[in-house]
């Protein structure tokens, strides 16, 4: 018996199953359009402008809850309302051009750097239909369990900002059902966040979570959403509030 000949063809069965996964494994940017298919495709949301939702803001561990107002509109406009118990309001937007915090313990305060980059890019009408050409990396890394889901795991990293981000796809669905990145708080800096998405359901000819789930040093950030009205937000819901434009320089 030839021993090397034996050790070879057996090293080289160990690393068959290895070699198949990973020739298993689909393209990063296949499932970028697969969860685009999945959601209704871009042109149902093209048919829209705008978009209110609405919903509840939960904290458990902080004991905080109350109502949340989500509205956007085209192409890159957010304004985002949460009261948070007692506490008051905490209210954030981008009017395209500015983006702004009022927060009831700090006030109001224009966002700069990073944080600004990453309001821009929540702001943006299509978020939820990731754009290949918007980004330098799109790299499948593997299938593992997120959340009680089988998914394939994504490396992203924008063009414009070279942020990085890791997106899980539902191996069965499609839809997304997370997101890890890092995150810029004004308190306590650069903290990782997870997002879990789960409650698909179609609104408007859109599939959108219903549930979704910040993982946060702080505790779980829960937003339940329970209404959706397309096409009704009144353009002057995203102008800035006097205490933001008195900040804004000419």
């Amino acid at each position: 018996m030839n021993v090397r000949r034996t050790l070879s063809a057996l090293a080289v069965a160990s690393l068959l199953p290895a070699l198949a996964s990973a020739q298993a494994l689909p393209d990063g940017k296949a499932l970028l359009a697969k969860h685009v298919a999945a959601i209704g495709g871009r042109e149902a949301m093209e048919k829209h402008t705008s978009l209110h939702m609405t919903g509840t803001f939960s904290m458990a561990a902080m004991g905080i809850e109350g109502p949340v107002h989500m509205y956007r509109a085209k192409p890159s406009m957010m304004l985002q309302q949460i009261t948070l118990g007692s506490f008051g309001e905490m209210t954030t937007g981008f009017d395209g051009t500015t983006a702004w915090s009022i927060n009831p313990m700090a006030g109001a305060s224009l966002l700069s750097g990073e944080q600004a980059a990453q309001m821009k890019q929540q702001a943006d009408f299509f978020s939820d239909f990731p754009d290949p050409a918007k980004y330098t990396t799109i790299e499948t890394l593997g299938l593992e369990d997120f959340e009680g889901r089988k998914c394939y795991k994504v490396k992203l990293v924008r063009a414009d900002d070279k942020s990085e981000a890791i997106q899980f796809f539902d191996a069965e669905t499609g839809l997304a059902a997370g997101m890890v990145r890092t995150m810029e708080n004004p308190q306590m800096g650069k903290i990782e966040i997870t997002m879990v998405m789960s409650d698909y359901k179609d609104q408007g000819g859109v599939k959108m979570p219903g549930k979704m789930v910040q993982r946060t040093p702080q505790g779980d950030v829960v937003l339940t959403f329970t209404s959706y009205e397309w096409d009704k937000v009144d353009a002057k819901t995203f102008e800035l509030p006097d205490a933001v434009k008195s900040m804004v320089k000419p």
